[in-house]
């Protein structure tokens, strides 16, 4: 039986792996590398998930209060016809979601970035020394102005196909959608890699780009089928810390309950739900990861290179006999 890696030499990431074998490698990293990740992961995702959690919390709670129209039950009735003002257009409401868009934002930058972050430095690290969080750091701060740079490429790329689509979509009507879903899927599916490729490569914003349309070539499909399956597992997972607000919204809903009238409730159970997406959210990344390796090996063989580089490097091994000695004549 083969045993398990511990992910602390470059060897053990730089491999050709089946589809089964990526899968599994992302559940083993995860559990190989957990204290030094989650430490990581604590200190510089967690607060800006935290805020994204308090943020969904004022403005899920105040969407309740829009459902029940303040009576604890559900109704179609508007918020005015209750006397009160829209729950939707209050501060608490408008605060909230501004808080939500701005914590997961940040947290999604800084998870993507601290997961390829830590494996960068795992790979420059001696196997025998632990990766800590200040190595982390250092790397990543040094890195953040080619994510920014990155992101808004994605964002000048992505306005351009709105444009593009929303006008075709005057011209031809919304049967154009349908057409151009294949194409846009393939393109979402080819950067799947382009922030591995940005991390684990010292080529730039935009050479990371051409790189993962590079490739992807000829393996688009194992691509999408390890991304639909890595995330469904994730959607999966994500169910069971969503399910204390699911309690609450039952209690409120179903129950009839005037329960947390403050909303501190809310923001807890948001709280709770933002902490597993972080953990959860590194599968696809690490994923994505064991991908990006293993087209580049596969294109390239950069880890064999490196292997044979290293024969005849060490000492050789001294043979020696458990029963005799060089200066024993034996047994005649």
């Amino acid at each position: 039986m083969k045993a398990k890696s511990r992910f602390t030499r470059e060897a053990d990431f730089r491999q050709e792996r089946d589809f089964g074998a990526k899968v599994g490698a992302t559940f083993e990293f995860v559990t190989a590398q957990f204290r030094p990740l989650v430490k990581c992961l604590a200190y510089f995702v967690l607060p800006a998930a935290l805020l994204g959690g308090i943020g969904m919390g004022l403005a899920m709670g105040n969407l309740l209060g829009l459902m029940t129209g303040g009576t604890g039950r559900v109704t179609s009735r508007l918020p005015e016809q209750f006397g009160g003002p829209n729950p939707l257009m209050t501060g608490s409401s408008v605060l909230g979601f501004g808080l939500a868009a701005l914590g997961f934002l940040a947290a999604f930058l800084l998870l993507s970035s601290t997961v390829y972050g830590f494996v960068r430095v795992r790979l420059n690290t001696p196997p025998d020394e632990p990766v800590t969080p200040g190595r982390v750091w250092a790397f990543v701060r040094g890195r953040l102005g080619s994510v920014v740079g990155a992101w808004l490429l994605l964002s000048i790329i992505l306005g351009l196909g709105i444009g593009i689509v929303g006008g075709a979509l005057g011209l031809l009507g919304p049967g154009f959608i349908v057409l151009l879903m294949p194409a846009l899927l393939w393109v979402v599916v080819c950067l799947s890699l382009y922030f591995p490729a940005l991390w684990m490569e010292d080529g730039g914003v935009v050479a990371a780009f051409h790189r993962s349309f590079y490739l992807i070539k000829g393996k688009w499909w194992s691509t999408f089928g390890l991304y639909l399956v890595v995330s469904f597992i994730t959607g999966v997972l994500n169910y069971i810390f969503i399910i204390p607000f699911y309690g609450l919204m039952a209690a409120r809903l179903v129950f009839h309950w005037n329960v947390d009238d403050s909303g501190i409730l809310n923001i807890m159970a948001m709280c709770i739900y933002a902490l597993g997406w972080i953990f959860t959210a590194v599968l696809p990344l690490v994923a994505m990861l064991f991908q990006y390796f293993n087209l580049v090996e596969r294109r390239e063989g950069v880890g064999v290179r490196q292997l044979l580089s290293t024969l005849g490097q060490t000492t050789a091994p001294q043979v020696s006999n458990a029963a005799y000695r060089p200066d024993e004549e034996g047994e005649y």
